[in-house]
C-alpha cells in the first residue's frame, strides 16, 4: 500500500528534531550577561596547553563564564586519525583516546562548572587527510564537547545577542564559500520573530581576516577576508569576529567591527609585523600563550586577554599560580564604540 508523502515528511521531520536533541545543551535564554571564553589552536597534548587549561578554569571559576568558543585546530597535527579500520571497538578505542589526550584532560576541571559547554569550530589542522564527521558525532559522546555542525548559531541564548560559528576552511576542502555565507546571512541579516532587532552579533571561526603576526596577509586570508567582511559582516552588521590560527594574541578593529585573534593557548610562534592594510587600528598584541575573557550584556561588551606567563609548549606540566595569570588587557564599548579605526582606545572602568 502506497503512504502518503506527509506521512514520510512527518517522520523524516520528527527524527530530524530527535537528532537535534542528542546532546545536553544549557538553557542561558534568561540570562542578563554572559561571561564567555574564548581560545584556539589548542589540541597539542603538551604541557602549554595543560598550563594554559588550568589558567582558564580558574579565571573562569573567578567570573562566573557560561561557555567557551573553541577556535580550531583542536587535535594537532592532522585531526582525529582512524586506523583500525575494520574494527568497531578498536577504531572507537582510538577516537576516544586522542579526544581524551587533546581535549578531554587538559579540560576537565571544567566538569565542576555547571553547564559548561565548549562550543567549537574547525581548523585547517583538523582534518587533514582524516575523519571530519567523527567531530560532529563526538558531540552525543562528551559532557563538555559542542559541535553540532560544521556551521551553526549557537543555542539557547538571550535574544539580545547571537553568535554563529563558521567552518572556514576556503584551501582544502574549500568549505569557506556562497553556500555557508548565505546560510550565515540568513541567521545573522534578516529579523526574526524570536530576535530582538537590537542585539550584539559576533561570528566565530579559525582564520582571521587582519592579522599581523604568523600567516599575515597570505593567500588564505585574503580569500577568507573577500568572503567574510563585505558580504557577512558588513552587510549583517557584525560587530566581533573572534578567530584563531594565528599563534598569537591581538585585536584590531576594522571598518565596522572588531577582531579578536587567540591563538596561543598552546603554541607562540611568530612576531608583531608592521600593518599592510592601514584602515585597520592595532589595540594589542601579545606573543605570551593566554586566552581572552568576553563579558557582555544587553548595553555592553568587554573583552579581558590574560597571558599565562612563564608557560613553555613542551616539558613538565607546572600549575600556574595566580602571579603567572596577568590580564595584560582590556577593551570595553558599546555597540556604537565598534569598528571605528582611528578612534581612542576604549578604557574600561
Amino acid at each position: 500500500m502506497r503512504r502518503p508523502l506527509w506521512l514520510f515528511l512527518g517522520v523524516f521531520l520528527v527524527a530530524a528534531e530527535l537528532w537535534g536533541q542528542t546532546y545536553e545543551r544549557t538553557d542561558l535564554r534568561d540570562r542578563d550577561r554572559l561571561v564567555i571564553l574564548l581560545f584556539g589552536d589548542s589540541g597539542t597534548g603538551d604541557a602549554g596547553q595543560h598550563r594554559v587549561g588550568r589558567a582558564m578554569y580558574e579565571i573562569c571559576r573567578e567570573r562566573d563564564c557560561q561557555f567557551a568558543l573553541m577556535l580550531g585546530d583542536n587535535v594537532y597535527e592532522n585531526g582525529i586519525r582512524v586506523t583500525a579500520r575494520n574494527s568497531v571497538q578498536d577504531s572507537y578505542q582510538e577516537i576516544l583516546d586522542q579526544f581524551n589526550e587533546k581535549f578531554e584532560a587538559p579540560y576537565r576541571r571544567f566538569e565542576e562548572i555547571e553547564g559548561f559547554r565548549f562550543w567549537a569550530v574547525l581548523g585547517n589542522h583538523d582534518y587533514r587527510k582524516n575523519t571530519l564527521g567523527t567531530w560532529v558525532t563526538y558531540t552525543e559522546f562528551s559532557k563538555l564537547w559542542r559541535l553540532p555542525a560544521l556551521h551553526y548559531e549557537v543555542p539557547d541564548l538571550p535574544d539580545w545577542i547571537q553568535i554563529y560559528g563558521l567552518h572556514t576552511d576556503s584551501d582544502v576542502r574549500r568549505d569557506l564559500n556562497g553556500l555557508q555565507v548565505h546560510a550565515a546571512k540568513r541567521a545573522l541579516c534578516g529579523e526574526r520573530d524570536d530576535k530582538s532587532t537590537d542585539r550584539w552579533k559576533v561570528v566565530f571561526g579559525h582564520q582571521p581576516v587582519y592579522n599581523n603576526g604568523h600567516h599575515q596577509d597570505n593567500a588564505n586570508e585574503r580569500r577568507v577576508r573577500a568572503l567574510l567582511e563585505k558580504p557577512l559582516f558588513r552587510e549583517c552588521g557584525v560587530h566581533l569576529y573572534v578567530a584563531g590560527h594565528a599563534h598569537h594574541q591581538e585585536h584590531i578593529t576594522a571598518e565596522g567591527f572588531e577582531q579578536v585573534i587567540q591563538g596561543a593557548s598552546a603554541k607562540s610562534k611568530g612576531r608583531n609585523k608592521s600593518p599592510k592594510l592601514t584602515r585597520t587600528t592595532q589595540r594589542h598584541f601579545s606573543r605570551e600563550f593566554g586566552f581572552a575573557i568576553m563579558e557582555v550584556d544587553p548595553v555592553r561588551l568587554r573583552l579581558d586577554f590574560y597571558d599565562v606567563l612563564g608557560t613553555r609548549e613542551k616539558g613538565d606540566v607546572v600549575a600556574p599560580g595566580p602571579e603567572d595569570i596577568f590580564r595584560s588587557y582590556s577593551w570595553c564599548g558599546a555597540r556604537s564604540d565598534v569598528g571605528k579605526p582611528g578612534s581612542p582606545a576604549r578604557p574600561c572602568h
